[in-house]
């Protein structure tokens, strides 16, 4: 099977767009976009996920009015995805969110993520949606602008952000322990590529792979300062839920298939790891890749988000 180059691409093209032309979609477009949200794979079917698209009404500011950080020009469009579940919703959200994203990315339509976890309640009144669902954040969407200005605001707001910062491979992956940062191989080096160019709250990037014993194991860090305290720590989740999609996205570009398994962090097999290390999931795969034995969750057939 031929790699899927433009799908690929995108995962790695994606940058959040903070300036777009103001001129909505075609319907048509509007459309796909919808078919895209209806594809999204599940990390965790029993969830209930739903998503609500908009446009954005003269005057509405989801930056300002969510006390989120930055600063988003004339975004048309925007996605307020949301969950009803009990395991693993955020992550769920963040997967399901990401792929969203990177097939718009594929179309030539910009995104950018707006936190939502420091409002959830607010959010939730403000689109009346039931008192147990979750929001991890908003997707922003449109054509990006193509003026000099309108680039020029893009980058710099990037820039600003340290979105273009990101960690090497050596501070994010790691073979057999987590005292022995490595190269990833190559079977499995695209994959890692793949999650080193998710986005994450603040630049956060609380993912970590260890691989040991034919596994990949997916861990994210805890207490990040670049969170801070209170709801938003939990962006760890939504973030690792992210960076899962991206590697799914990279294995279906690439002909590759595996399964994922979410860890609850009591499991006996779960390798020796620092303290500020949460295990999140592990990663079998078929054929001559990584190997293992455990039961999946599910089977799988540039930056930053404003919080």
């Amino acid at each position: 099977m031929l790699p899927r180059t433009d799908l690929y691409g995108a995962i790695l093209a994606r940058r959040s767009v903070r300036r777009y032309d103001k001129t909505p979609l075609e319907q048509s477009m509007l459309t796909r976009v919808r078919e895209i949200i209806s594809r999204a794979t599940p990390l965790i079917p029993e969830n209930r996920y739903e998503a609500i698209l908009r446009d954005v009404a003269v005057g509405e500011d989801l930056v300002r009015d969510l006390g989120a950080y930055g600063r988003i020009v004339s975004p048309p469009h925007y996605l307020t995805p949301y969950m009803l579940g009990q395991e693993y919703v955020l992550e769920d959200l963040g997967y399901r969110a990401e792929q969203i994203a990177v097939h718009l990315t594929a179309m030539g339509i910009g995104t950018c993520y707006v936190g939502a976890l420091r409002r959830e309640a607010e959010v939730r009144s403000r689109f009346n949606l039931p008192e147990d669902a979750r929001v991890g954040a908003f997707l922003t969407f449109g054509r990006p602008s193509t003026t000099f200005a309108g680039r020029a605001v893009n980058r710099l707001m990037r820039a600003a952000a340290g979105a273009s910062r990101k960690l090497p491979l050596e501070r994010l992956f790691f073979q057999d322990t987590f005292d022995n940062p490595a190269t990833p191989a190559t079977d499995i080096a695209p994959l890692i590529e793949a999650a080193r160019h998710s986005p994450s709250a603040v630049n956060a990037q609380p993912w970590r792979f260890l691989q040991r014993d034919g596994q990949l194991y997916l861990f994210v860090t805890r207490d990040s300062p670049r969170y801070g305290r209170g709801p938003q720590e939990h962006y760890c989740f939504y973030d690792g839920g992210i960076a899962m999609a991206n590697i799914t996205l990279a294995m279906e570009a690439l002909g590759m298939r595996g399964q994922w398994m979410m860890l609850g962090g009591a499991e006996p097999q779960i390798p020796r790891h620092p303290t500020n290390l949460h295990p999140l999931a592990t990663l079998v795969m078929e054929g001559n890749h990584i190997m293992g034995r455990l039961s999946p969750v599910s089977t799988i057939e540039d930056d930053q988000h404003t919080s």
